[in-house]
């Protein structure tokens, strides 16, 4: 899957932005890259579906691999 990114500037002039396809924490170095092209400062974030899915998925490979190492 391509990463994208998706910028929205509301009407009051606040802008959000969400990753797609990113995985994982690589989503967090979007964030520096962002704030410098938007001239913009960060005031909360969150981490999306793709984040804890794969963080999900990291965590049991993980543990299937100690599963291995302990048999």
């Amino acid at each position: 899957m391509t990463h994208r990114v998706t910028v929205t500037v509301g009407r009051d002039g606040s802008i959000s932005a969400e990753t797609h396809g990113v995985t994982g924490s690589k989503c967090l170095d979007y964030i520096p890259l962002l704030e410098d092209l938007l001239d913009a400062e960060t005031v909360s974030s969150e981490f999306t579906e793709d984040y804890r899915r794969t963080a999900a998925v990291q965590d049991n490979q993980a543990n299937q691999q100690q599963s291995q190492w302990n048999s």
